[in-house]
């Protein structure tokens, strides 16, 4: 007896073939949703860090007339501290906190300012 062969897919092949593209698919969405919630806290981060880096140039550009306080900036609370250490330089201690995924983060930043 003889067979005749055609050439095609069998229907498991098509089905195991749907099966791993659905899987894989599943796997770039939730592997981009995690890239995208890490690069909004980057973002919020960097925004946090550029907040302080222009609290203390504006500390530094008013040298004696520098004062302790506090701020709220899109989400972002600020909080810095001035102590003369004497009367050529400046202590400052600033810190930034804002959301995250883990919940609020607060990272401190800490300089001595030269008064001209």
């Amino acid at each position: 007896m003889t067979t005749a062969r055609t050439a095609g897919y069998t229907l498991i092949e098509i089905v195991v073939a749907l099966l791993l593209f659905a899987i894989g698919g599943l796997a770039l969405v939730t592997t981009s949703a995690v890239v995208g919630r890490a690069m909004n806290t980057n973002a919020v981060r960097e925004r946090a860090s550029r907040i302080a880096a222009s609290r203390l140039e504006i500390i530094g550009a008013a040298c004696h007339r520098a004062a302790s306080g506090r701020e709220t900036l899109q989400q972002i609370e600020s909080e810095w501290s001035v102590t003369a250490l004497d009367s050529a330089r400046l202590s400052v201690v600033e810190s930034v906190s804002y959301p995250s995924l883990q919940g609020r983060r607060t990272d401190l930043f800490r300089a001595v300012l030269p008064c001209r």
